[in-house]
């Protein structure tokens, strides 16, 4: 072998070398792991909760296994809701220990209403003549009945003891109160406010408000059931929906221009008679209020569209990847996200030391179950 072979023999070996301890650097501290295959399901964003490292126990918890209607507390921490199915049943905050306390129905079923003391559920039923009924629950007695013809709307006291409703006679409302059971009904007002909608939100005060619309100017009265005197709270509002905080003193409420766009969330402070902006996309129906009354809890939805509101919300057309649900302090003007995830969040209620927020998921219809 000649001295050049060698040469060139000693070249290539050092080169190799170089080239399989390159490799091996690469291997060891730069090549990522081939990523595992995805199950069908998978893929889907998830969900990211704000001051929780990975690897720990989930904040957000689905606690029912079916698609719910109307849910609300029961006696002894416990929820109480009604199935697409019809059936009422009861389930602890986890979701265990599930009973089954009676049928309602399945057929038609539309709004679902219940008590903040579980005790009576109400359901809105389509007859297939196209008028409506409501059906009554009592989760107690385990008894059905029909309520009397000719309501078109209906709300509990908030102790779940009383019921106001209101039947349609000749253009004018007649506002009735009534126990839960629809016993003992005697009439406390009368009005033509169009398509009335109630809402019993203090011991004495009562909201008349109209079906909220983009396209229609909407106002809200408060109805006092001492004195029988009726007061304009807001009017002339396009778009105008709102909830009352549990003490009756503040309003949350939302509005937007002639066309419906551009909707706005407002809280109005009734003693002050000031109005403050809380900047996150959203309507009353998607909130739940604290019992401190500057509090309180929001689906924020995230689109990049000017929809209708709050038409195109109840129609399903708003297209939104995913949603916040948000802490707001009305009183500092603060705004905190505590979740992110693939969801629609409604009918918000919280456990009575306010540990827990329960919502119903409009994308897979279960309840869910948020530790705050």
């Amino acid at each position: 072998m000649t001295a050049k072979t060698k040469k060139i023999l000693k070249i290539t070996g050092i080169a190799l070398a170089i080239i399989f301890v390159g490799l091996l650097i690469y291997y060891i501290f730069f090549k990522k792991p081939a990523a595992e295959p995805v199950s069908p399901g998978e893929g889907i964003p998830p969900i990211t909760e704000e001051g929780v490292e990975p690897g720990k126990v989930s904040r957000l918890i689905a606690i029912t296994e079916e698609a719910v209607l109307g849910a609300n507390l029961s006696p002894e921490n416990k929820i109480i809701y009604m199935a697409w199915d019809g059936t009422v049943n009861e389930i602890n905050y986890d979701g265990g220990e599930k009973s089954k306390l009676g049928l309602v129905s399945a057929d038609r079923i539309g709004e679902v209403l219940v008590s903040k003391n579980g005790s009576k559920i109400i359901a809105r039923q389509t007859l297939p003549s196209g008028a409506n009924r409501f059906l009554l629950f009592d989760s107690e007695k385990k008894s059905l009945k029909t309520l009397p013809e000719g309501i078109k709307t209906l709300s509990f006291s908030p102790n779940g003891e009383q019921l106001i409703t209101g039947s349609l006679e000749g253009g004018v409302y007649k506002i009735n109160v009534s126990k839960s059971d629809g016993s003992e009904t005697k009439n406390v007002a009368s009005t033509k406010i169009p398509d009335l909608i109630l809402d019993w939100y203090t011991d004495n005060s009562i909201a008349f408000k109209t079906k909220p619309s983009g396209f229609a100017q909407g106002i809200v009265y408060a109805f006092d059931l001492k004195t029988k005197k009726t007061s304009r709270v807001l009017g002339s509002i396009y778009g105008l929906t709102g909830k009352f905080s549990p003490s009756g003193k503040k309003l949350l409420f939302s509005q937007t221009d002639s066309t419906g766009r551009g909707n706005a969330l407002k809280s109005l402070n009734l003693d002050k008679k000031t109005e403050s902006f809380i900047r996150i996309m959203s309507i009353p129906d998607k909130c739940a209020w604290s019992n401190d009354n500057r509090t309180l809890f929001c689906g924020v939805i995230n689109t990049e569209s000017d929809p209708v509101m709050p038409d195109d919300y109840y129609k399903g057309k708003i297209e939104s990847d995913n949603e916040d649900i948000v802490r707001i302090n009305l009183d500092i003007g603060q705004t905190q996200k505590i979740i992110s995830g693939t969801m629609d969040a409604y009918k918000l209620f919280l456990s009575p030391d306010e540990s827990y927020l329960f919502f119903i998921n409009k994308i897979d219809g279960r309840l869910y179950r948020l530790t705050l």
